[in-house]
C-alpha cells in the first residue's frame, strides 16, 4: 500500500549549521556495495555543497559534531539502535526514509529506506532538499553556502508508481542505439538520482547483440539502425563533432570487421549495461526477437517474408506460416535460450508484438486454442473482437490496418503462450522460471489478457505513438483488468516527428492522473533525445512520488534553479510552444521523419525533397515555422534574464529552435521549388534551392553549437546524410546543367 508522502519538520531551534565541525558518514560492517556506494554520493554532496570533506566509516567519530547514518537497521546496527526508541515507520523495499535526531549526543540525520536501492534514493532526495537538481547529463548544485543546516526532517516517501523505467538500446542513430558505455554511463548516474528504477533494452533481431544457431544454420549478419549509413566527409556541416571517424558509429563497436567481432562486442556492450545498471540499483528489461529473424534463417522458416519494418532487414512468419510450425518453435526456442545464456543477470525477458504485423492466417485457430485453455469467448466473442477493431480502424481511417493487428496479435499471444507458458523451453529450466514482460499488444484484446498471462508477468502497452492522441480515447484503458501488472510506454519523442524538438509534458500528465487512479505499476519514458527533455525527466521523476505535482510547477523548479527567477517565464513559454507545436505535426503522417531517407519510385528525394511536391504549402508547414520562431523569440528573451551561470541551458534552446526554425523554412523552400518547375520558372527554382540549402546550413550550424548527447550527434549525422547532401547535390547539378538538370523532373 502507497504511504503519504509527510512534509519535512523543520524546528528552528534544532538548526545546525554544516560546516562548522566535523561530519560523520556511518556505514554498517556488512553494508552492501549500492550502500557503500550511497556513502560515498553523501560525501561528494557535502564537499560540493558545503566545503566539507569528509569519507565514510563504519566507527562513530569521536570528535564527531554531527552524524549521518547510512543503510537499513539489518545492515547498519548505529540505524537500528539510533531508532529503537521510535522505530522506523514501516516502509515497502522501494519506500525511503529521512529522520532527524540526536544519537550519542550528536545531531543525526536517518538516511535509509526499505532496501539498498532505497538507501540510495534517499540520499539523492535528500540531495534534492538542500536544492541540487539533476538533469539528464549532469547535475545543477546551488552556490555553495557555509550557512545551510542539518535538515530536521522526518520524511517517509513510497512511489506511487513502482516501475519507472527508461529505454537504453533502440533502434536509430539518433538514439541509444548510438550510444556507448561512457554515454551510458553518465545517462544511468543521473536516472539513479531521479529514482527511476528499470533499464529496457530494446534489441531487435537484425542488430549484432545475439548470436545464434538452428538446423546447422549459423547467424552471420548482422547491422545497425536498418543498415542506414552516414558517412562522415569534410564537407558535411559539424565535421569537428566525429573526430577522425569516416562513418558514424556505435562508438563500442567496431567499423570495419567481421561478424563474429562485430556480435561480440554487441554482447558486451550490453551485457556493461546491464551490469552498470544492477551497479546502481536498477533491473533490466532485455528483448528476445522469437518471431523477428536474420534473413539466413529463411531456408528453414516456411512462409517468411521479409519484415515491412523499415529496411526490410529480417524475415518474419508471414502470413500462411504455421503457428504449430516446427522449425518457427525450434527458432524462437534457440533464441530464447541464446538470449539466457548471453544475459543471465537480466531480471525479466521481453517479448513484443510486431510494429508491422504479418503473422495473420491462422488467428481463428489460434482463438480457438486459447479459448478452450482460459475460456477467453467469455469475456469477448471473436465477432464483437473484430466489429470493435474495423471501427476503430474507421474513425482511423484505416480498419483493414486495426483488424491484421488484432489478427496477427491474437497468433503471437498463442505463440508466446506456448512457448513460455504452456510447456518448458527444451533445454533450460530457466526459461520456465523467467518473468516476462509482454509488450505492445492492441487494445481491442485489453479485457481478455487476465485471461492469459500469469500473475507475475508484466505488461506494456502503448496504443498510440502520442498521449495527446490517447487522451481522445483514454476509455480504453478502462478495459485492461486491473488485475494486470500494467505499465504504459509514455511517448515524450517520436520518430513520426523525427528530428524537430518534441514536448509531450501537458499530455502525459493527464494520462498520468488516469494511471493513477486505476493503480498502474508504471512507465516507460519514451525517449531518444534526453538533452531535450530535462523538465519531462525531472516531471515524472516527481509525479511518480507526489501526487500534488503539475508540469508547470516543475518546469519553473528547474528553470529557476538553473537560470534565475527572471528567466522562468519566457522559457515556460518556450515549453507550451514546443508542446504545440508536437500535437500540430502528431498528425502530418511523417512530415519531418528521424532517421531514413524513405526514397520512393515517385519521391526520389526521401527525408527532405520528398517535400517537393507542387501545390498549396501544407498549413502545418506554417504553424510549425511560426510556431519554433515564436518559442526561439521567447528563448532569446529569456536569455538576457538569466543568471546563476544558466545560459548554458538557455542557449541549448536557442540552438535546437534555430535548427528547428531553420529545417522548417528549408522544407517550405523545397515545396516552393516544385511550384516554380512546374511554372518553368527556373530562376526562381535556383533561388528557392539555394535559399534552403543557406537555411539547412545555418540551422545545422546552431544545432552542431549546441549538441550535449551522442543522440544529438546521431541526429547531426542523419540530417546531413538525408537532407543536406541530396539538397546540396540538386543545387550542385541546376548550377552546373541549368533547366536541361530539371527536364527528367518535369
Amino acid at each position: 500500500m502507497t504511504k503519504p508522502s509527510k512534509k519535512p519538520k523543520v524546528n528552528p531551534a534544532r538548526k545546525l549549521t554544516l560546516g562548522s565541525g566535523r561530519v560523520g558518514v556511518v556505514l554498517g560492517r556488512d553494508s552492501s556495495a549500492l550502500e557503500r556506494f550511497a556513502a560515498n554520493e553523501l560525501c561528494g554532496y557535502l564537499k560540493q555543497l558545503f566545503g566539507i570533506s569528509t569519507r565514510p566509516v563504519i566507527s562513530l567519530p569521536a570528535d564527531g559534531r554531527m552524524l549521518f547514518l547510512i543503510g537499513t537497521p539489518s545492515t547498519n546496527p548505529h540505524v537500528a539502535h539510533a531508532t529503537a526508541s521510535r522505530p522506523l515507520q514501516e516502509v515497502s523495499d522501494q519506500g525511503i526514509v529521512l529522520r532527524r535526531l540526536k544519537y550519542r549526543n550528536c545531531p543525526t540525520l536517518v538516511v535509509t529506506g526499505g532496501s539498498k536501492q532505497a538507501v540510495l534514493w534517499a540520499v539523492y532526495e535528500l540531495a534534492e532538499h538542500w536544492g541540487v537538481t539533476f538533469l539528464s547529463d549532469r547535475d545543477v548544485i546551488p552556490q555553495r553556502s557555509a550557512g545551510r543546516t542539518l535538515p530536521d526532517l522526518d520524511i517517509v516517501k513510497e512511489p506511487k508508481f513502482r516501475v519507472r523505467a527508461h529505454p537504453t538500446i533502440q533502434d536509430f542513430a539518433a538514439s541509444g542505439e548510438s550510444w556507448g558505455m561512457e554515454h551510458f554511463q553518465v545517462l544511468i548516474d543521473q536516472l539513479a538520482k531521479m529514482k527511476f528504477n528499470r533499464l529496457c533494452i530494446y534489441t531487435y533481431g537484425w542488430q549484432p547483440f545475439l548470436h545464434w544457431e538452428y538446423k546447422g544454420i549459423k547467424r552471420k549478419s548482422a547491422v545497425l539502425w536498418y543498415d542506414y549509413r552516414y558517412h562522415i566527409s569534410s564537407d558535411m556541416i559539424g565535421r569537428e563533432l566525429f573526430g577522425d571517424e569516416i562513418e558514424f558509429w556505435n562508438p563500442d563497436l567496431p567499423l570495419t570487421t567481421t561478424y563474429s567481432k562485430l556480435v561480440e562486442a554487441g554482447i558486451q556492450l550490453v551485457q556493461k549495461l546491464i551490469a552498470y545498471g544492477n551497479k546502481r540499483g536498477m533491473e533490466c528489461v532485455v528483448a528476445a526477437t522469437m518471431t523477428d529473424f536474420p534473413p539466413e534463417f529463411a531456408p528453414v522458416l516456411p512462409g517468411a517474408e521479409r519484415s515491412h519494418q523499415l529496411g526490410g532487414a529480417s524475415i518474419v512468419p508471414g502470413a500462411q506460416t504455421r503457428m504449430d510450425d516446427p522449425n518457427l518453435a525450434g527458432m524462437a526456442t534457440a533464441v530464447l535460450n541464446a538470449t539466457l545464456d548471453t544475459y543471465p543477470e537480466a531480471d525479466r525477458v521481453m517479448v513484443c508484438m510486431p510494429e508491422f504485423r504479418q503473422w495473420t492466417g491462422e488467428y481463428k485457430k489460434a482463438w480457438d486454442s486459447l479459448d478452450a485453455n482460459y475460456g477467453i469467448s467469455e469475456v469477448l466473442a471473436l465477432s464483437k473482437l473484430l466489429a470493435n477493431a474495423k471501427a476503430r480502424g474507421e474513425r482511423e481511417g484505416d480498419p483493414e490496418r486495426v483488424i491484421t493487428e488484432v489478427k496477427a496479435d491474437i497468433t503471437s499471444l498463442y505463440f508466446y503462450d506456448q512457448m513460455l507458458r504452456r510447456q518448458d523451453v527444451p533445454g533450460d529450466s530457466r526459461a520456465s522460471k523467467m518473468k516476462y514482460l509482454y509488450w505492445g499488444p492492441v487494445e481491442e484484446l485489453f479485457p481478455i489478457l487476465d485471461r492469459i498471462l500469469p500473475k507475475n508477468w508484466d505488461l506494456e502497452i502503448m496504443p498510440t505513438n502520442h498521449p495527446a492522441t490517447l487522451l481522445k480515447r483514454v476509455k480504453v484503458l478502462n478495459t485492461l483488468p486491473e488485475s494486470i501488472s500494467a505499465t504504459m510506454a509514455l511517448t515524450i519523442d517520436d520518430d513520426n516527428i523525427g528530428v524537430l524538438p518534441q514536448l509531450t509534458t501537458g499530455a502525459l500528465h493527464r494520462t498520468i492522473q488516469v494511471m493513477k487512479r486505476r493503480g498502474w505499476q508504471g512507465f516507460t519514458a519514451r525517449e531518444r533525445y534526453p538533452a531535450d527533455h530535462d523538465v519531462p525527466l525531472a516531471y515524472l521523476a516527481r509525479v511518480s512520488w507526489e501526487d500534488d505535482v503539475t508540469p508547470e510547477a516543475v518546469a519553473q523548479d528547474v528553470v529557476k534553479k538553473i537560470c534565475g527567477k527572471s528567466a522562468v517565464e519566457d522559457m515556460l513559454k518556450v515549453f507550451d510552444i514546443v508542446e504545440k507545436v508536437t500535437e500540430t505535426l502528431i498528425v502530418t503522417n511523417f512530415a519531418f521523419p528521424a532517421d531514413w531517407p524513405i526514397p520512393t519510385r515517385s519521391n526520389p528525394g526521401g527525408m527532405l525533397l520528398k517535400h517537393m511536391i507542387a501545390g498549396k504549402m501544407p498549413s502545418y508547414m506554417t504553424k510549425a515555422r511560426d510556431g519554433y520562431r515564436e518559442a526561439l523569440a521567447h528563448a532569446r528573451r529569456a536569455r538576457a534574464k538569466t543568471k546563476n551561470s544558466g545560459e548554458w541551458f538557455v542557449d541549448f534552446w536557442i540552438g535546437r529552435l534555430e535548427f528547428a526554425e531553420c529545417y522548417v523554412e528549408c522544407a517550405q523552400d523545397v515545396q516552393r521549388t516544385a511550384n516554380a518547375e512546374k511554372e518553368k520558372d527556373f530562376v526562381l527554382f535556383r533561388k528557392l534551392a539555394d535559399r534552403a540549402l543557406g537555411k539547412l546550413e545555418q540551422g545545422l550550424r546552431a544545432y552542431v553549437r549546441v549538441a550535449r548527447s551522442q543522440t544529438d550527434v546521431g541526429a547531426i549525422a542523419v540530417v546531413n546524410e538525408h537532407a543536406y547532401r541530396p539538397l546540396k547535390a540538386r543545387s550542385w547539378a541546376y548550377h552546373a546543367h541549368g533547366a536541361n538538370f530539371l527536364l527528367p523532373y518535369l
